[in-house]
């Protein structure tokens, strides 16, 4: 199920702010933020933080290690150390992750945990670098289970109430898939008994449409979203 929300967008768009404010509302959620370190001239590190609020150092100018990114030393070890407490979850946590980045990815404990995010069953709220790129991070890309939001300055507001709805839109659908009663299925054409009133969705060109107004908008809905897990082409 289309169930994972990667926010991306190039450096300065935002992303790291936007997942925190989606998540700040949430009451049940695991995961880890990365916040920036300030010196006397700027920039001079990065920490993480999980959601119960303890903290290590991620990166520094002033440390010694054998990974590197930019002018920063990146630290696994502390990162791993917070793996454990994140890893544990309960089946109603939003999971969230920023970033999946050039940093954190020299681990390959935070590449398990982050497959281990997006094949629960929990919905999954991420920020991936939009500069950085390889195998890993565009097999995950391009997952089936992957709703890939961009944003910039100029549509971060726009892209933060679409995230919100969309949020809800997945928990929805999540609802319908466990009542396969609500799903009159016909060739390719499908009627879902929607909280609204009932759907008509069809097929074509290889893609599930649907009548709703959410759709008509943003060309996703969780009356597609569920009929897609519902209905394997």
């Amino acid at each position: 199920m289309q169930k994972n929300i990667l926010i991306t967008g190039k450096p300065k768009s935002g992303k790291s702010t936007l997942l925190k404010k989606l998540i700040s509302t949430i009451p049940h959620k695991v995961g880890l933020i990365t916040n920036e370190i300030l010196g006397e001239h700027g920039r001079v590190g990065f920490e993480i933080e999980t959601y119960s609020g303890h903290k290590t150092v991620l990166a520094h100018v002033d440390f010694e290690t054998q990974h590197r990114v930019s002018k920063y030393f990146v630290n696994i070890e502390s990162l791993e150390s917070m793996l454990p407490e994140i890893s544990r979850f309960e089946s109603s946590d939003l999971l969230y992750l920023d970033e999946i980045g050039q940093m954190q990815l020299f681990s390959e404990k935070f590449k398990e945990l982050i497959l281990q995010y997006l094949d629960s069953q929990n919905t999954c709220l991420a920020t991936i670098s939009y500069v950085f790129e390889d195998d890993f991070t565009k097999s995950i890309k391009e997952r089936d289970d992957i709703l890939l939001v961009e944003i910039s300055v100029e549509t971060r507001e726009e892209k933060e109430k679409f995230i919100t709805q969309l949020l809800k839109k997945i928990e929805k659908a999540k609802g319908y898939v466990s009542e396969p009663e609500r799903f009159t299925i016909s060739d390719s054409k499908v009627e879902l008994k929607s909280e609204h009133g009932i759907r008509t969705l069809t097929f074509t060109n290889g893609e599930w449409n649907c009548d709703c107004d959410f759709y008509r908008k943003y060309s996703i809905c969780s009356h597609v979203i569920a009929t897609k897990e519902v209905v394997k082409v």
